[in-house]
């Protein structure tokens, strides 16, 4: 296993010391590198160790998904925690988008098939400490990719699922929520409001 993510390390190895032995004429620019670097590292890593670990009995698996990320089932409806913001949709790179998706399939597949044969209703809900948020310019995709991931819902076409977004600066420590239940909660609605007009 060593062998396997050395190079990975050792590039870290590098990038760190750089930084450290250049502490003072670093600008926030060369920290914003190094930071977009160990991302990449990380999912390389990551990646290897994913790749490595399909052959291994659950016993030997090595946990390296983030733990923080948690889903609960009650009264037929799926609550998912996952503990940080989402990017938005002009600072989201692949890494941060795989992080996500793949820590928020790890959370759920308990709950595989769970709503893969109805027309499935998603709430995101984004605490930040921001007053101003433009909640259209959050990036909800992954949360829908892992759930298509895991089979709690066939396919994100609008068949099979719908969504809301919801933003409250209401937290110093950034979170998402996300409810996933039957869109029979909010079709009926729906129906109502239009008929009204």
């Amino acid at each position: 296993m060593q062998q396997i993510i050395l190079p990975e390390l050792i590039q870290l190895k590098r990038n760190t010391d750089f930084l450290i032995n250049n502490k003072d004429v670093i600008e926030n620019k060369d920290i914003e590198k190094y930071l977009r670097n160990l991302e990449k590292i990380r999912w390389e890593i990551f990646s290897k160790l994913k790749i490595n670990n399909k052959d291994k009995t659950e016993d030997e698996k090595i946990d390296y998904i983030n733990n923080n990320y948690k889903a609960t089932l009650k009264n037929q409806i799926l609550k998912i925690y996952i503990p940080e913001t989402l990017p938005k949709y002009k600072n989201i790179s692949n890494y941060a988008y795989k992080n996500i998706m793949l820590s928020t399939a790890e959370c759920i597949k308990d709950y595989r098939g769970l709503f893969n044969k109805e027309l499935t209703f998603v709430i995101v809900v984004i605490h930040e400490k921001q007053v101003n948020m433009d909640i259209d310019n959050k990036y909800v995709k992954p949360i829908i990719d892992a759930l298509v991931l895991q089979g709690i819902i066939t396919d994100d076409n609008i068949s099979n699922m719908f969504y809301l977004a919801q933003g409250k600066n209401d937290t110093k420590k950034p979170y998402t929520e996300v409810f996933v239940m039957s869109g029979k909660y909010i079709a009926e609605w729906i129906e109502k409001v239009q008929k009204m007009f």
